[in-house]
């Protein structure tokens, strides 16, 4: 099964705030802009009109989400084959499901954000996860990395999954690849190897079919644009990926999901209880009601941050982070746009 770290209560103050000043620390510059949102479409998501999903072995009912709102903190680690210490997240997403209306929305924060860990300290955002495991041991790295992203945007973190390459490559490629709708041609002449090396690579525009090693090239290449744009190509993979998943029809039957969470033995790490099949159920009922069209997509990107001085980085705006975050959350509504 997929390995589930101890869930451990870190010894500070971990409150949620909400108070986007108290992790910006003194800019050398002012706020290059608003919060910038990047929604899909409309907020409520329309059924598709099949039935819920049954368990293999028939006549349970049809299980529904027991929390109103769900926040699921979705991290990609930059892990090598021969690394042996924590290392950085390279993909900071938060996804949260509303119950009742249906809502599906997802944020994506740079890695390179600045901010004070609730464990004392301040750094870049994509390094919690290795400092909580290095100072509290197994189960630290994604406790601090969840009050982290928590204490920035003022939400309760109820769940992570932790996926490294070799997952990321090994699920694109047991689903038979994915298809991407890459908006504007890239190209990256040093993209980094898993031997320290480069490599020239480029992706045209356009529909892309792609297999696990090609996707996670697309979603991890900066050097054409910036971590900003890279967010923003993440987003379109998972969205990919999701779209692959209703394709095959996944979602009908959990069986048919346990020969991949066999596959992603020893890449994946996640505090789901993926043994709880009532839990997985109502996760698969939720999941089948949502149109991918209608996901809503945000991003802290390049227009609401502020420049710091080094060796810090840039930190979120406070006024832009706090209607980002409204929108996120559906507190205010916001309308289609985005880099």
């Amino acid at each position: 099964m997929i390995v589930t770290p101890a869930v451990i209560q870190l010894p500070t103050d971990t409150s949620l705030s909400a108070s986007a000043a108290s992790q910006t620390p003194p800019a050398s510059s002012q706020a290059s802009g608003d919060a910038q949102a990047q929604p899909e479409a409309a907020a409520n998501a329309p059924s598709d009109g099949s039935a819920p999903v049954s368990a293999a072995s028939g006549g349970e009912a049809a299980a529904s989400l027991s929390q109103e709102t769900l926040n699921i903190l979705l991290l990609g680690t930059d892990a090598r084959p021969t690394d042996t210490e924590p290392t950085r997240t390279d993909a900071i997403v938060l996804v949260r499901l509303e119950r009742d209306s249906g809502r599906v929305s997802m944020l994506s924060i740079p890695r390179d954000l600045w901010v004070t860990y609730p464990s004392g300290g301040e750094g870049r955002i994509n390094a919690a996860f290795a400092v909580g495991e290095k100072k509290y041991g197994p189960g630290g790295g994604a406790a601090l990395a969840k009050s982290t992203v928590g204490k920035l945007l003022g939400v309760e973190v109820d769940q992570f999954v932790l996926i490294n390459f070799q997952g990321f490559k090994t699920l694109i490629d047991q689903l038979g690849g994915i298809t991407v709708d890459v908006p504007e041609a890239i190209s990256d002449p040093a993209y980094p190897t898993d031997d320290f090396r480069t490599i020239s690579v480029s992706f045209a525009a356009g529909p892309q079919q792609m297999d696990g090693e090609h996707a996670l090239i697309y979603a991890r290449t900066r050097h054409a644009d910036s971590d900003f744009g890279r967010n923003q190509r993440q987003q379109l993979v998972l969205m990919a990926i999701f779209n692959r998943v209703r394709e095959r029809g996944l979602l009908q039957q959990l069986t048919s999901l346990d020969d991949y969470t066999g596959a992603l033995r020893g890449y994946v790490k996640t505090d789901l209880d993926l043994k709880d099949r009532g839990r997985m159920l109502a996760l698969a009922n939720f999941a089948r009601g949502i149109s991918p069209e209608d996901v809503l997509r945000y991003a802290i990107d390049s227009t609401t941050i502020v420049e710091l001085r080094p060796p810090a980085t840039f930190a979120a705006e406070p006024r832009s982070l706090k209607r980002i975050v409204a929108q996120f959350t559906g507190e205010a509504t916001s309308t289609a746009g985005g880099e």
